[in-house]
């Protein structure tokens, strides 16, 4: 920022004209990603897309979120007897986001595409089928250089009850988005409301969760609680183009959340959590100050606001001051040549390229060691590395099929081998022995290691509601 500021002075002191200069921004200047800051990047049905930092503190670091809804969408559909989901794994909107394909390409991860005809019920007609749109990060919406401005990153996605066998945060309760009361078959009524005030993470949002992977996403309840208290609200307009058949508006706008739609229910014979465990439904920001609620995934299209990390070390910033109506106007510094490797929210820079070998990656090991903490040691005689982090030890020579992990052995897919004088060992045995995730990318070549911080739960919110909620929850049974 320094250099651009000095050209701007240096045009107002003598009076001449400085052409406009793009201006790198390096690795240890994140706080030039103040909260607030607008930028732009990318184009969405031919507008140029508005992005706002929402946050500059995550774990996963800047968070760019879009100024406004970009368009408006069923998040998931059933197809011949499967039903929609509130799994955000599975859900359509999450393919479209993440995919790069051209119009008509994009892998519907359950088979499910979502046509007009597949869209909605009666009383529910479809305006937007999108299973013939091309992917969100696909060409023309993103070039290669803007899509290397985006991180891919794990995230604590909460679950609903029949999935909490997949929780790794230690959780055994589901997350209750709202609190319901009255006999479901003759009408209900809320009797008590989670707001967006109540959403910080180990506060109002808790519950079993896991760790997913993303590029483009759809907001959480902390990412929303953040946007309220850095901005006021957590609400968003539209774009002129989001809804075609309509004049411009405004208006607020509601918008869905990737968090499943989890209730307490008590009926007139019972009180027991449902949990509204059908898949389904998905947690949405209404339109309406400060409201947040629940859909059906399949029945109402709703805005779309995604967000994404931004990889601030390739940041080159084109024109512009940062604010709403001159917002930075952004690319990358360099597009992503071969597999790209983000390790705890970071691309990692390698001095070595991975290598794929029989189907799977080589990468150098003291880079993913190193990047997850550990002290990293070579035993030039014996050919041998090794790597500490707190009580583990892991141990591999060149050539060798195994490694240790505490003198135990483990088989590895592909021997260590060197290539130059780097050691190159099989990524995912290498970082699971360090007890980390590891996922791929494959449209965009990029592999994802994550190793989350525990969760620390404030252990004195225990409201009124959500102790009820769980009166006849047994915590011993999953």
């Amino acid at each position: 920022m320094m250099k651009r500021l000095c050209s701007i002075l240096l045009s107002m002191v003598i009076g001449i004209t400085v052409p406009s200069v793009s201006v790198l921004v390096n690795a240890d200047e994140a706080s030039e990603f103040p909260a607030g800051t607008y930028y732009q990047m990318g184009r969405y049905n031919g507008e140029p897309i508005l992005w706002r930092c929402a946050d500059n503190t995550d774990e996963n670091g800047v968070l760019l979120v879009s100024d406004r809804i970009l368009c408006f969408k069923v998040a998931d559909v059933g197809l011949y007897g499967i039903s929609s989901s509130g799994f955000w794994e599975e859900t359509n909107i999450r393919a479209w986001l993440n995919s790069t394909a051209p119009a008509g390409e994009v892998v519907w991860l359950r088979n499910n595409p979502p046509t007009a005809d597949n869209i909605g019920e009666e009383g529910f007609p479809c305006k937007y089928p999108y299973a013939d749109e091309k992917g969100f990060l696909a060409e023309g919406n993103f070039t290669a250089s803007e899509r290397s401005l985006m991180k891919s990153v794990s995230q604590w996605q909460a679950l609903y009850p029949s999935m909490l066998h997949l929780a790794t945060n230690g959780q055994i309760r589901p997350y209750v988005s709202a609190f319901i009361t009255g006999n479901p078959r003759w009408g209900r009524y809320k009797y008590y409301e989670v707001t967006v005030d109540d959403l910080a993470m180990g506060e109002g949002f808790r519950g079993a969760m896991y760790r997913v992977t993303d590029t483009m996403f759809l907001l959480n309840e902390p990412q929303v609680h953040t946007l309220k208290q850095n901005f006021g609200t957590a609400c968003a307009k539209r774009t002129p183009s989001a809804r075609p058949d309509e004049a411009p508006s405004e208006e607020y706008e509601s918008y869905w959340l990737r968090t499943a739609g989890n209730a307490n229910v008590y009926t007139d014979e019972e009180a027991k959590l449902h949990g509204l465990d059908s898949p389904g439904p998905l947690n949405y920001i209404s339109w309406n100050e400060g409201k947040y609620d629940f859909a059906g995934v399949d029945r109402y299209e709703l805005g779309v606001r995604p967000g994404f990390y931004l990889n601030t070390e390739n940041v080159v910033i084109k024109s512009g001051s940062g604010t709403e109506t001159d917002p930075y106007v952004i690319d990358g510094r360099e597009e992503q040549q071969g597999v790209a490797v983000f390790c705890q929210g970071k691309e990692l820079k390698l001095d070595q390229e991975p290598v794929e070998e029989n189907d799977r990656l080589l990468v150098p090991v003291r880079a993913i060691f190193e990047s997850l903490g550990a002290e990293v040691s070579w035993d030039e005689a014996e050919e041998q590395v090794t790597a500490t982090k707190d009580s583990t030890t892991v141990q591999l020579q060149i050539n060798s099929p195994t490694l240790l992990v505490n003198e135990e052995a483990v088989e590895l897919d592909a021997p260590a081998r060197l290539v130059g004088e780097r050691t190159l060992v099989p990524l995912r045995a290498v970082s699971e022995a360090l007890e980390a995730q590891v996922d791929y990318v494959e449209n965009l070549q990029r592999v994802v290691i994550d190793k989350p911080a525990s969760q620390e739960l404030d252990e004195d919110w225990n409201p009124w509601w959500y102790e009820r909620a769980f009166a006849n929850w047994d915590d011993d049974v999953k």
